[in-house]
């Protein structure tokens, strides 16, 4: 039998191998991955600073490690409250809660999405690494008394550029884009799916009308707007916003979108142990042994990681199926 450890460390002096139960959860779809770490509430720290929770402070660096008998970074970021419980605790958050403690207010006649990014980093006197998933021009912006996190989740609302933080690095843009080099994993039925709340529904099955809109960068005062749909006319609306995209362009990313949220195969979660080490972004091989038909890769848009005295467990929320040469195999 496989024999679970961990390894939490503050501010890297106070180190703990003991858990009543970890809680993290890690979306793209999001600005922020959270951790709760739970403990019990009268234990002498090893290091002899008190008892818990008094000598974890609001603003620690955390690092949640485990794994099966050898640990693995699943989790870092910053205390963000604490509660003495009993259980005690321990509420996280990762980079971006650095992105939310000053408010900002500067303007641009032109800037690029490498530009806001580099200046919100800037203004967080912090050193992390950015990646931006393409090149995007974002015309006339300005920022009035918000925040660093505030201003990337405008970004998400207004543009369809998705920003979080992975292992330290800031990534935006569209994680789709990244799919051909991400990860792949193998989920088979009977193998290492523990449960799942899968349905399996035909494309045809599926109403959906796309509406997407480029926000084109002038010189001039507003944007200009260009307008595309997609699909069925008496389908349910999605609206998805884009930066400085072309007409041509917009028509691809478009019809792109349409196809993320209107394919035949599956949708829900996958129930899955701690191993293998699915994270979003990453791409899943769905295997069941009694449909075989059904096989396919998707995209992964959230995974919640426990661990603790139930075990270890990784919920994985499938994204879109993706249209993989059927000669490459995935990771197991």
């Amino acid at each position: 039998m496989l024999h679970l450890d961990c390894k939490i460390t503050f501010d890297e002096k106070l180190t703990v191998d003991f858990v009543h139960a970890i809680d993290i959860e890690s979306s793209w779809q999001t600005l922020t991955d959270t951790c709760t770490i739970k403990l019990p509430r009268n234990v002498h720290n090893l290091n002899r600073q008190g008892q818990l929770p008094g000598a974890i402070k609001v603003g620690a660096r955390v690092r949640v490690e485990y794994g099966y008998g050898a640990v693995r970074p699943e989790f870092t970021g910053y205390v963000v409250g604490v509660k003495e419980g009993p259980p005690c605790e321990i509420q996280c958050e990762d980079d971006m809660w650095l992105l939310k403690r000053k408010p900002l207010t500067k303007s641009w006649r032109q800037v690029t999405l490498q530009q806001l990014l580099e200046y919100v980093r800037s203004q967080s006197g912090q050193h992390f690494a950015i990646q931006t998933l393409g090149s995007t021009n974002l015309g006339r912006f300005a920022a009035n008394q918000e925040t660093g996190a505030q201003l990337l989740d405008r970004l998400r609302k207004d543009f369809g550029l998705f920003c979080f933080f992975r292992a330290g690095v800031l990534v935006a843009g569209d994680p789709y884009q990244a799919l051909k080099t991400a990860p792949r994993h193998t989920l088979a039925f009977r193998r290492n799916v523990i449960s799942n709340d899968l349905q399996y529904t035909a494309a045809e099955n599926i109403r959906l009308k796309v509406r997407c809109i480029s926000h084109l960068a002038s010189r001039g005062k507003g944007r200009q707007r260009i307008v595309k749909e997609f699909g069925d006319q008496d389908g349910e609306l999605r609206t998805f916003n884009f930066a400085d995209v072309p007409a041509d362009e917009l028509i691809k990313r478009g019809k792109a979108e349409l196809a993320h949220l209107r394919f035949t195969g599956y949708r829900g979660t996958i129930t899955t142990f701690g191993e293998p080490l699915v994270e979003h972004g990453h791409v899943v091989q769905v295997q069941d042994p009694d449909y075989t038909d059904r096989d396919g890769y998707y995209s992964v848009n959230k995974v919640v990681k426990s661990f603790g005295v139930s075990g270890s467990r990784r919920v994985i929320t499938l994204g879109p199926k993706e249209q993989i040469d059927t000669n490459d195999k995935a990771t197991p």
